[in-house]
């Protein structure tokens, strides 16, 4: 299987990683020059990166429906989150309030670990590439994406 993730955002390189990592062959587009672009300000530039308290604690947080975030906690935590990390060499410490910053206080090590893990797994990152439309298998039935409109009028796939 052939995945196509739009957007090299902290979202984007999560989800490209677990698709790789679930043995799909995974191309990663994104808009800008480098990814995890907006990544470089959270948290002042240190990257909140998920916050260290167990789920029950995690979910009490959740001012809405916690519910639905239910699978998305349970499928991939902040423990897993952390341990994808430091698996990718960047240590992790915990502050005040279990929140979990890079030890080095820098988001540019949070980005590189995730760097590090696309392409270990072998994903392809296509970067300047804006998606211009999604390419329906029927269009009149848009429940099956066949792939992406690049502004330059090809479809599919793209290296650059």
């Amino acid at each position: 299987m052939h995945v196509i993730v739009v957007g090299g955002g902290a979202a984007g390189m999560i989800s490209a990683i677990a698709a790789a990592g679930a043995g799909a062959r995974v191309t990663l587009l994104e808009q800008n020059e480098k990814l995890g672009k907006k990544l470089f300000i959270t948290g002042k530039g240190r990257c909140n990166v998920t916050n260290a308290g167990d789920m029950e604690q995690l979910l009490s947080h959740v001012m809405t429906n916690e519910k639905f975030l239910y699978s998305a906690f349970y499928g991939f935590d902040n423990r897993a989150m952390m341990a994808l990390l430091e698996a990718e060499g960047c240590s992790l410490k915990v502050e005040r309030g279990e929140r979990v910053f890079p030890v080095s206080d820098h988001s540019s090590d949070i980005i590189a670990a995730l760097t590090r893990a696309l392409k270990r797994l072998q994903v392809e990152i296509c970067l300047h590439t804006r998606v211009k439309a999604l390419w329906w298998e029927d269009a009149a039935d848009r429940r099956r994406i066949r792939g992406v409109v690049l502004p330059d009028g090809k479809s599919g796939r793209r290296t650059g």
